[in-house]
């Protein structure tokens, strides 16, 4: 599951980076908008921009490599 390395990658990067969980059941329009059609989906966001996505269950290092350009 992706939940628990999310979960460890906000802790380890507490106050570089901030981290939300989107229930596309309960938001289909925001889904639909960034088109998300896979789970998981996750987003980079920069200055209120979409950067970068990453679609299915990637390792925590990889998850990190995409992060960590894109932290100040």
């Amino acid at each position: 599951m992706v939940g628990p390395v999310i979960k460890e990658i906000a802790k380890e990067y507490s106050g570089k980076l901030v981290v939300g969980k989107l229930n596309v059941d309960e938001a289909q329009k925001v889904a639909s908008k960034y088109g998300v059609m896979s789970i998981p989906t996750l987003s980079i966001f920069k200055s209120g921009k979409r950067i970068d996505t990453m679609v299915g269950a990637m390792p925590k290092e990889a998850i990190v490599a995409k992060i960590k350009p894109h932290i100040s």
